[in-house]
Protein backbone atom coordinates (compact mmCIF):
# COMPACT_ATOMS: atom_id res chain seq x y z
CA UNK A 1 0.00 0.00 0.00
CA UNK A 2 1.63 3.26 -0.56
CA UNK A 3 1.40 6.37 1.31
CA UNK A 4 -0.86 9.24 0.01
CA UNK A 5 1.66 12.11 -1.82
CA UNK A 6 1.86 15.39 0.29
CA UNK A 7 0.77 18.32 -1.45
CA UNK A 8 3.97 20.43 -2.22
CA UNK A 9 4.31 23.54 -0.28
CA UNK A 10 3.22 26.95 -2.42
CA UNK A 11 6.04 28.97 -3.38
CA UNK A 12 7.46 31.25 -0.63
CA UNK A 13 7.36 35.18 -1.99
CA UNK A 14 9.35 37.73 -0.25
CA UNK A 15 8.00 41.15 -0.17
CA UNK A 16 9.28 44.61 1.50
CA UNK A 17 7.18 46.01 3.90
CA UNK A 18 8.09 49.57 4.56
CA UNK A 19 6.19 50.60 7.75
CA UNK A 20 8.49 49.92 10.84
CA UNK A 21 5.64 49.40 13.13
CA UNK A 22 4.16 46.56 11.11
CA UNK A 23 6.84 45.21 10.80
CA UNK A 24 7.38 44.17 14.20
CA UNK A 25 4.01 43.61 14.63
CA UNK A 26 4.06 40.59 12.51
CA UNK A 27 6.38 39.43 14.91
CA UNK A 28 2.99 38.17 17.01
CA UNK A 29 1.43 36.27 14.41
CA UNK A 30 4.48 33.47 15.35
CA UNK A 31 3.81 33.16 19.08
CA UNK A 32 0.39 32.34 19.74
CA UNK A 33 -0.04 30.52 22.95
CA UNK A 34 3.42 31.05 24.04
CA UNK A 35 3.15 32.01 27.63
CA UNK A 36 6.52 33.00 27.66
CA UNK A 37 6.18 35.50 24.12
CA UNK A 38 6.75 39.00 25.28
CA UNK A 39 5.16 41.49 22.05
CA UNK A 40 7.26 44.47 20.72
CA UNK A 41 5.80 47.82 22.19
CA UNK A 42 6.10 48.35 18.27
CA UNK A 43 4.96 52.17 18.40
CA UNK A 44 7.62 53.05 20.92
CA UNK A 45 10.23 50.89 18.90
CA UNK A 46 9.75 51.80 15.45
CA UNK A 47 12.26 54.17 15.61
CA UNK A 48 14.97 52.54 15.35
CA UNK A 49 13.96 51.33 11.87
CA UNK A 50 12.83 54.33 10.59
CA UNK A 51 15.40 56.04 8.25
CA UNK A 52 13.98 59.40 8.68
CA UNK A 53 14.53 59.35 12.15
CA UNK A 54 17.53 56.72 13.19
CA UNK A 55 20.61 58.31 13.18
CA UNK A 56 22.17 54.64 12.29
CA UNK A 57 20.61 55.08 8.64
CA UNK A 58 23.32 57.76 8.06
CA UNK A 59 25.99 54.64 7.42
CA UNK A 60 23.75 51.75 6.89
CA UNK A 61 21.57 50.23 3.94
CA UNK A 62 18.81 48.42 5.43
CA UNK A 63 16.02 46.62 4.08
CA UNK A 64 12.48 44.93 6.04
CA UNK A 65 10.87 42.00 4.42
CA UNK A 66 8.17 39.30 4.81
CA UNK A 67 8.30 36.23 3.30
CA UNK A 68 4.36 34.81 2.25
CA UNK A 69 2.62 31.50 1.19
CA UNK A 70 -0.65 31.62 -0.17
CA UNK A 71 -1.12 35.16 1.25
CA UNK A 72 -0.24 34.35 4.72
CA UNK A 73 2.66 35.32 6.55
CA UNK A 74 5.26 32.40 6.91
CA UNK A 75 8.14 34.63 7.74
CA UNK A 76 10.18 37.73 8.74
CA UNK A 77 13.66 39.10 8.40
CA UNK A 78 15.71 42.74 8.08
CA UNK A 79 18.97 42.86 6.33
CA UNK A 80 21.90 45.31 6.51
CA UNK A 81 24.81 46.53 5.17
CA UNK A 82 26.84 48.91 7.76
CA UNK A 83 29.72 51.42 6.49
CA UNK A 84 31.05 51.67 9.86
CA UNK A 85 31.14 48.16 10.68
CA UNK A 86 33.92 47.19 7.40
CA UNK A 87 35.20 50.23 8.11
CA UNK A 88 36.10 49.57 11.70
CA UNK A 89 36.86 45.21 11.08
CA UNK A 90 38.27 46.04 7.52
CA UNK A 91 35.79 43.12 6.11
CA UNK A 92 32.73 43.00 3.96
CA UNK A 93 30.10 41.81 6.43
CA UNK A 94 26.07 41.66 5.83
CA UNK A 95 24.02 41.23 8.38
CA UNK A 96 20.54 39.78 8.86
CA UNK A 97 17.98 39.77 11.91
CA UNK A 98 14.94 40.20 13.00
CA UNK A 99 14.36 36.58 12.21
CA UNK A 100 10.87 34.79 12.37
CA UNK A 101 9.79 31.62 10.74
CA UNK A 102 6.85 29.40 10.08
CA UNK A 103 8.56 26.30 9.28
CA UNK A 104 12.38 25.53 7.47
CA UNK A 105 10.78 25.84 3.90
CA UNK A 106 10.10 29.76 4.74
CA UNK A 107 13.99 29.59 6.31
CA UNK A 108 15.90 28.74 3.63
CA UNK A 109 13.84 30.64 1.31
CA UNK A 110 14.85 34.12 3.38
CA UNK A 111 18.18 33.23 3.89
CA UNK A 112 18.38 32.74 0.22
CA UNK A 113 17.19 35.66 -0.40
CA UNK A 114 19.32 37.89 2.40
CA UNK A 115 22.09 36.01 0.93
CA UNK A 116 21.37 37.66 -2.37
CA UNK A 117 20.61 41.00 -1.33
CA UNK A 118 23.93 41.01 0.93
CA UNK A 119 26.08 39.84 -2.22
CA UNK A 120 24.29 42.75 -4.30
CA UNK A 121 25.82 44.80 -1.68
CA UNK A 122 29.05 43.62 -1.73
CA UNK A 123 29.26 41.08 1.44
CA UNK A 124 31.65 38.52 1.39
CA UNK A 125 29.95 36.73 4.53
CA UNK A 126 26.84 36.87 5.89
CA UNK A 127 25.64 36.96 10.01
CA UNK A 128 23.37 37.03 12.52
CA UNK A 129 20.79 36.90 13.58
CA UNK A 130 21.51 40.53 14.49
CA UNK A 131 18.95 43.10 14.67
CA UNK A 132 21.00 46.20 12.65
CA UNK A 133 24.19 45.46 14.40
CA UNK A 134 25.34 43.87 17.68
CA UNK A 135 24.75 47.76 19.26
CA UNK A 136 21.08 46.32 19.27
CA UNK A 137 19.80 43.00 20.13
CA UNK A 138 20.76 39.98 18.88
CA UNK A 139 21.64 36.03 18.42
CA UNK A 140 19.55 33.24 18.78
CA UNK A 141 18.59 31.97 21.50
CA UNK A 142 20.02 28.04 21.77
CA UNK A 143 19.77 27.02 25.22
CA UNK A 144 18.90 28.19 28.90
CA UNK A 145 16.33 28.15 31.64
CA UNK A 146 12.60 28.72 30.33
CA UNK A 147 10.60 31.92 31.03
CA UNK A 148 10.28 35.13 29.04
CA UNK A 149 13.18 37.16 27.62
CA UNK A 150 14.66 39.93 29.72
CA UNK A 151 14.26 43.61 28.38
CA UNK A 152 16.25 44.21 24.91
CA UNK A 153 17.26 40.51 24.78
CA UNK A 154 15.71 37.85 22.07
CA UNK A 155 13.29 34.69 22.67
CA UNK A 156 12.62 32.54 19.82
CA UNK A 157 11.47 28.53 19.26
CA UNK A 158 14.24 26.10 20.24
CA UNK A 159 13.62 25.17 16.36
CA UNK A 160 14.84 27.84 14.74
CA UNK A 161 18.39 26.76 15.08
CA UNK A 162 18.01 23.47 13.46
CA UNK A 163 16.62 25.45 10.79
CA UNK A 164 19.02 28.42 10.40
CA UNK A 165 21.87 25.31 10.33
CA UNK A 166 20.32 23.69 7.66
CA UNK A 167 20.80 27.01 5.33
CA UNK A 168 24.70 26.19 5.58
CA UNK A 169 25.10 29.04 8.54
CA UNK A 170 27.80 28.14 10.90
CA UNK A 171 28.36 29.24 14.92
CA UNK A 172 30.68 32.49 14.99
CA UNK A 173 30.39 33.40 18.42
CA UNK A 174 27.55 32.26 21.63
CA UNK A 175 26.87 35.13 24.28
CA UNK A 176 25.65 34.83 27.64
CA UNK A 177 23.40 36.13 30.11
CA UNK A 178 24.12 35.41 34.16
CA UNK A 179 21.72 35.42 36.68
CA UNK A 180 21.95 36.53 39.88
CA UNK A 181 19.49 37.50 43.29
CA UNK A 182 20.00 38.91 46.66
CA UNK A 183 19.17 35.15 48.02
CA UNK A 184 22.09 33.42 46.18
CA UNK A 185 24.86 36.09 47.13
CA UNK A 186 27.25 36.07 50.01
CA UNK A 187 26.46 39.63 50.87
CA UNK A 188 29.21 40.52 53.94
CA UNK A 189 31.79 38.49 51.53
CA UNK A 190 31.23 40.76 48.49
CA UNK A 191 30.95 43.59 50.88
CA UNK A 192 34.21 43.05 52.20
CA UNK A 193 36.18 42.73 48.56
CA UNK A 194 34.83 45.73 46.96
CA UNK A 195 36.13 47.52 50.29
CA UNK A 196 39.30 46.38 49.84
CA UNK A 197 39.42 46.49 46.26
CA UNK A 198 38.15 50.37 46.57
CA UNK A 199 41.00 51.44 48.89
CA UNK A 200 43.53 49.39 47.01
CA UNK A 201 42.71 51.30 43.88
CA UNK A 202 41.40 54.78 45.22
CA UNK A 203 38.39 54.56 42.97
CA UNK A 204 35.26 56.85 43.53
CA UNK A 205 31.76 55.71 42.23
CA UNK A 206 29.42 58.02 40.95
CA UNK A 207 25.68 57.65 39.85
CA UNK A 208 24.75 59.48 36.78
CA UNK A 209 23.85 63.06 36.85
CA UNK A 210 20.04 63.00 35.08
CA UNK A 211 19.93 67.00 35.54
CA UNK A 212 23.06 67.20 33.32
CA UNK A 213 21.89 64.12 31.16
CA UNK A 214 23.36 65.02 27.96
CA UNK A 215 26.70 66.20 28.88
CA UNK A 216 26.95 62.73 31.03
CA UNK A 217 25.67 60.65 27.80
CA UNK A 218 28.36 62.73 25.65
CA UNK A 219 31.18 61.28 28.50
CA UNK A 220 29.85 57.89 28.63
CA UNK A 221 29.67 57.89 24.55
CA UNK A 222 33.40 58.66 24.70
CA UNK A 223 33.81 55.54 27.31
CA UNK A 224 32.18 53.12 25.10
CA UNK A 225 33.81 53.36 22.26
CA UNK A 226 37.26 52.95 24.09
CA UNK A 227 35.98 50.25 26.07
CA UNK A 228 34.37 47.68 23.82
CA UNK A 229 36.73 48.63 20.79
CA UNK A 230 38.72 45.17 20.91
CA UNK A 231 35.79 43.00 21.46
CA UNK A 232 34.36 40.92 18.87
CA UNK A 233 31.84 42.12 16.60
CA UNK A 234 32.05 45.72 18.39
CA UNK A 235 30.80 48.57 16.32
CA UNK A 236 31.88 51.89 16.99
CA UNK A 237 28.37 54.32 17.25
CA UNK A 238 28.14 57.36 16.10
CA UNK A 239 27.54 60.53 19.00
CA UNK A 240 24.03 61.20 17.28
CA UNK A 241 23.44 57.84 17.31
CA UNK A 242 24.46 56.53 21.08
CA UNK A 243 22.29 59.71 22.45
CA UNK A 244 19.43 58.87 20.51
CA UNK A 245 19.50 55.64 21.79
CA UNK A 246 20.48 56.87 25.77
CA UNK A 247 17.39 59.91 25.56
CA UNK A 248 14.97 56.44 24.24
CA UNK A 249 16.60 54.61 27.94
CA UNK A 250 15.93 57.46 30.04
CA UNK A 251 12.33 57.35 30.16
CA UNK A 252 12.44 54.07 31.84
CA UNK A 253 16.06 54.31 33.70
CA UNK A 254 16.03 54.56 37.62
CA UNK A 255 18.86 56.29 38.71
CA UNK A 256 20.21 53.96 41.61
CA UNK A 257 21.12 51.78 38.48
CA UNK A 258 23.83 53.88 36.50
CA UNK A 259 27.35 54.45 37.81
CA UNK A 260 30.32 55.49 36.67
CA UNK A 261 33.83 54.97 37.66
CA UNK A 262 36.49 57.30 38.36
CA UNK A 263 40.24 57.76 39.65
CA UNK A 264 41.45 60.39 40.34
CA UNK A 265 38.52 62.45 38.98
CA UNK A 266 38.94 60.64 35.73
CA UNK A 267 36.32 58.58 34.05
CA UNK A 268 37.34 54.89 33.56
CA UNK A 269 34.10 52.72 33.35
CA UNK A 270 30.93 52.60 33.96
CA UNK A 271 27.53 50.47 34.42
CA UNK A 272 24.02 50.67 33.17
CA UNK A 273 20.93 48.69 33.97
CA UNK A 274 17.64 48.67 33.39
CA UNK A 275 14.20 47.69 35.09
CA UNK A 276 12.85 44.77 33.05
CA UNK A 277 10.61 46.76 30.94
CA UNK A 278 9.34 43.53 29.26
CA UNK A 279 7.07 42.54 32.46
CA UNK A 280 5.39 46.09 31.37
CA UNK A 281 5.52 44.91 27.43
CA UNK A 282 3.43 42.07 28.58
CA UNK A 283 0.93 43.63 30.93
CA UNK A 284 -0.23 46.16 28.06
CA UNK A 285 0.06 43.15 25.48
CA UNK A 286 2.61 45.83 23.68
CA UNK A 287 -0.28 48.08 23.26
CA UNK A 288 0.40 51.57 24.79
CA UNK A 289 -3.09 53.47 23.55
CA UNK A 290 -5.55 54.01 24.69
CA UNK A 291 -5.43 52.64 27.90
CA UNK A 292 -1.86 50.57 28.25
CA UNK A 293 0.56 53.26 29.34
CA UNK A 294 -1.51 52.80 32.27
CA UNK A 295 -0.92 49.38 32.96
CA UNK A 296 2.39 49.38 31.24
CA UNK A 297 3.54 52.01 34.00
CA UNK A 298 1.74 50.02 37.09
CA UNK A 299 3.38 46.79 35.75
CA UNK A 300 7.01 48.60 35.42
CA UNK A 301 6.49 50.00 39.19
CA UNK A 302 6.15 46.48 40.42
CA UNK A 303 9.26 44.58 38.17
CA UNK A 304 11.78 43.51 40.83
CA UNK A 305 14.86 41.85 37.78
CA UNK A 306 16.95 44.65 36.12
CA UNK A 307 19.48 43.57 33.59
CA UNK A 308 22.78 45.38 33.21
CA UNK A 309 22.97 46.13 30.03
CA UNK A 310 26.74 47.45 29.65
CA UNK A 311 29.28 46.93 32.33
CA UNK A 312 33.06 48.08 31.16
CA UNK A 313 36.28 49.53 32.16
CA UNK A 314 38.80 51.26 29.70
CA UNK A 315 41.64 48.86 28.75
CA UNK A 316 44.59 50.48 30.91
CA UNK A 317 42.48 50.00 34.63
CA UNK A 318 41.31 46.95 34.23
CA UNK A 319 42.71 44.03 36.19
CA UNK A 320 42.33 45.67 39.51
CA UNK A 321 38.90 44.85 40.10
CA UNK A 322 36.35 47.40 38.70
CA UNK A 323 33.61 45.24 37.14
CA UNK A 324 33.15 44.16 40.91
CA UNK A 325 33.31 46.92 42.57
CA UNK A 326 30.46 48.51 40.15
CA UNK A 327 28.78 44.99 39.86
CA UNK A 328 28.61 45.48 43.70
CA UNK A 329 27.18 48.40 44.01
CA UNK A 330 24.96 48.50 41.40
CA UNK A 331 23.01 45.36 43.23
CA UNK A 332 23.11 47.40 46.52
CA UNK A 333 21.72 50.07 45.49
CA UNK A 334 19.21 47.97 43.45
CA UNK A 335 18.36 45.87 46.18
CA UNK A 336 17.81 49.50 47.90
CA UNK A 337 15.47 50.38 45.66
CA UNK A 338 13.23 47.36 45.51
CA UNK A 339 14.99 44.85 42.93
CA UNK A 340 15.93 41.52 44.23
CA UNK A 341 17.64 40.27 41.01
CA UNK A 342 19.20 41.18 38.27
CA UNK A 343 20.23 39.43 34.30
CA UNK A 344 23.61 40.78 33.11
CA UNK A 345 23.67 40.08 29.57
CA UNK A 346 25.40 39.83 27.24
CA UNK A 347 28.83 38.73 27.26
CA UNK A 348 31.02 36.66 25.12
CA UNK A 349 31.30 32.93 25.95
CA UNK A 350 35.00 33.43 26.07
CA UNK A 351 35.27 36.75 27.60
CA UNK A 352 37.12 35.60 31.26
CA UNK A 353 37.85 38.86 32.12
CA UNK A 354 34.05 39.83 32.83
CA UNK A 355 32.48 36.26 33.72
CA UNK A 356 35.35 35.87 36.37
CA UNK A 357 34.39 38.55 38.52
CA UNK A 358 30.04 37.75 38.16
CA UNK A 359 30.75 34.34 38.99
CA UNK A 360 32.69 35.14 42.31
CA UNK A 361 29.47 37.13 43.08
CA UNK A 362 27.04 34.12 42.58
CA UNK A 363 25.68 34.75 39.21
CA UNK A 364 25.52 31.60 37.09
CA UNK A 365 25.29 31.20 33.19
CA UNK A 366 21.77 30.59 32.41
CA UNK A 367 20.82 31.21 28.64
CA UNK A 368 23.05 30.99 26.07
CA UNK A 369 22.73 32.77 22.63
CA UNK A 370 24.12 32.43 18.96
CA UNK A 371 25.85 33.98 16.20
CA UNK A 372 25.80 32.27 13.04
CA UNK A 373 27.89 33.16 9.84
CA UNK A 374 28.76 31.63 6.60
CA UNK A 375 31.39 32.85 3.27
CA UNK A 376 28.99 33.72 0.44
CA UNK A 377 30.23 32.27 -2.68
Amino acid sequence: MTAPLKEPLEEVQIRPLAHPARFLDLQRAFYRGDRDYVPPVARAEAWQLDAQKSPFFRHAEVGLFAAYRGGRPVGRISTCRDRLHDEFHGDRIGFFGHFEAADAAATQAMITFATQWCRERGASHLRGPVDLSTNYKCGLLVEGEPGPAVTMMPYNPPTYAAWLEATGLQKAKDLLALFGDKHGMDHARIDRIAAHLRKRANVTLRPLDLRRFEAECRLLWDLYNRIWERNWGFVPMTQDEFLAQAKDLKQVAHPALMHIAEIEGQPVGFLVALPDTNVAAKACNGRLFPFGWWKFLAALKRTHTIRVITLGVVPEQRRIGLDLMMMHEVTRCGIAAGFDACEASWILEDNRDMLGPLETMGFRPYRRYRIYEKTLP
